[in-house]
């Protein structure tokens, strides 16, 4: 995996989930996250993660990092939001 220079405090695996499936359990971890956490969300809907990138910046929290490994996307992301 990509992601062991961070830290991740939670994985959120949405893989086979379609809309709107991802998005709500990304915001549902993130609001139950505590400022600082770290959470990665993975899955395979293309269309979930562009919805999830645009709700975690427009929410003020932070993604740190994003990619692909055999057609499954990994967004890893800090809340730094309450």
């Amino acid at each position: 995996m990509k992601n062991d220079e961070i830290k991740v405090d939670r994985i959120v695996d949405v893989i086979g989930e379609i809309c709107p499936v991802p998005l709500m359990k990304t915001r549902k971890a993130l609001h139950t996250s505590k400022r600082g956490e770290i959470f990665e969300i993975i899955g395979t809907h293309g269309e979930s993660k562009k919805e999830i990138q645009l709700a975690v910046k427009s929410s003020g929290n932070r993604i740190l990092k994003q990619f692909e490994e055999e057609d499954i996307w990994h967004i890893i992301i800090e809340k730094v939001c309450k």
